[in-house]
């Protein structure tokens, strides 16, 4: 009998143990997501951070940029369409990796609007006319950038 008792206070000490070892579990599992969350902030802010680092520092990109906007692509040389063909795929590629953090849920959707509303003010125009389209990867936000661009009747 009491030998019966001693197994019965293991048994519910035991399973008391797993019950804390869950909750303890989930509370770390919550940590680590957040801690993925934060980090993918971070990401993201460093590279607008690190884009526009570039851009303030370089008088030659600023200019050729310019260039750009007011004589488009063909009037650029073939060496400064290299470089803005680089810089806009640069960003293509940031945006499209904030978008697989979006779609993972480390990104709110408001970073997602804001990043399509970028494109469709002028950005999408820049990746056709250096034949970046095909750049784009992921389905899901092809179809979003085009559900803007129509929104905005310029597709």
């Amino acid at each position: 009998m009491q030998s019966s008792k001693i197994n019965e206070w293991l048994s519910l000490i035991a399973n008391v143990g797993v019950v804390i070892g869950i909750f303890a579990l989930i509370a770390e599992l919550n940590h680590a997501s957040d801690l993925a969350e934060v980090e993918a902030y971070q990401t993201r802010t460093r590279d607008i951070q690190e884009l526009q680092l570039q851009l303030a520092l370089s008088d030659s990109l600023a200019n050729v940029l310019e260039k750009n906007n007011a004589k488009g692509a063909d009037g650029l040389t073939p060496g400064e369409f290299v470089r803005v063909r680089a810089w806009y795929g640069a960003i293509l590629r940031g945006m499209q990796g904030q978008y697989y953090q979006y779609q993972h849920g480390f990104l709110e959707r408001e970073s997602v609007d804001r990043t399509l509303d970028d494109i469709a003010d002028g950005i999408f125009e820049n990746w056709a006319a250096f034949g970046l389209l095909d750049n784009i990867e992921i389905p899901e936000w092809r179809a979003e950038i085009e559900q803007r661009m129509n929104e905005k009747g310029e597709t």
